[in-house]
């Protein structure tokens, strides 16, 4: 299979005074097109900082970032943020553990905000109702946030991340704010998601449950790549 995602020796580093903190110490892996990846540690273990970096949304202090063959940062060489901007719109779909949905809008419009940038709204427009339907949230369409459950809320989220038709999905704690049930329902989208879309999945979690979906789970420890370990064939 096709590596759509090559991490080599990636390394953020942050100032604090005059000591120098590693958040990502020389972490390198591949990602396939098609895989479920968990990524998994301890809280301040580098797992937000490393998807941020292979979703493009932030930049490494060194090593080298490939997304689908294109080079994003390499050495001192890195793309203009235009260029930056380009491949998260061609690539990438994000879910955060908060929702981020903005109040006064209804979850059509909600949904729609990831298109009016792109310039594509018309076209996504088509997409909506496929999509709405897809995730069991079709009578919510003209809703306001305020006026959903918290599992309703992740699920408009994962609409908006979806509606520019992503290769990859980056999913940081999506299920943070949900019970059981939510996230047990969250989970089986994301499978389907992946199994019958073809969509890459990168799943920051501290569930170690929920992180079994995986085909391989990625553990950091201290910025490190600590493991990397095949969960299903």
């Amino acid at each position: 299979m096709q590596n759509i995602i090559e991490a080599e020796k990636l390394t953020k580093i942050y100032t604090r005074g005059s000591e120098k903190v590693y958040a990502l110490n020389e972490v390198s892996f591949t990602i396939q097109k098609g895989e479920i990846v968990s990524v998994t540690g301890q809280s301040g273990s580098g797992k937000t900082t490393l998807v941020n970096i292979l979703g493009c949304l932030d930049n490494p202090t060194s090593g080298s970032l490939k997304v689908d063959g294109t080079q994003i940062f390499k050495e001192n060489l890195k793309l203009s943020e235009s260029g930056l901007t380009i491949i998260r719109r061609k690539f990438f779909g994000y879910i955060f553990q908060k929702f981020f949905l903005i109040p006064t809008l209804t979850v059509k419009e909600n949904i729609l905000v990831p298109a009016v940038f792109q310039k594509e709204l018309k076209a996504n427009e088509n997409k909506l109702d496929e999509i709405l339907k897809m995730l069991g949230i079709s009578h919510r369409k003209n809703h306001l946030p305020s006026q959903l459950s918290g599992g309703e809320m992740q699920r408009v989220a994962i609409a908006r991340a979806l509606i520019n038709s992503p290769s990859i999905l980056i999913a940081d704690e999506p299920t943070g704010n949900l019970d059981s049930k939510r996230s047990e329902e969250i989970k089986e989208l994301l499978t389907d998601l992946n199994k019958n879309h073809g969509i890459t999945v990168i799943l920051v979690t501290h569930n170690p449950e929920f992180a079994k979906i995986g085909n391989r789970r990625i553990e950091l420890y201290d910025g490190r790549l600590h493991t990397t370990t095949a969960l299903t064939d």
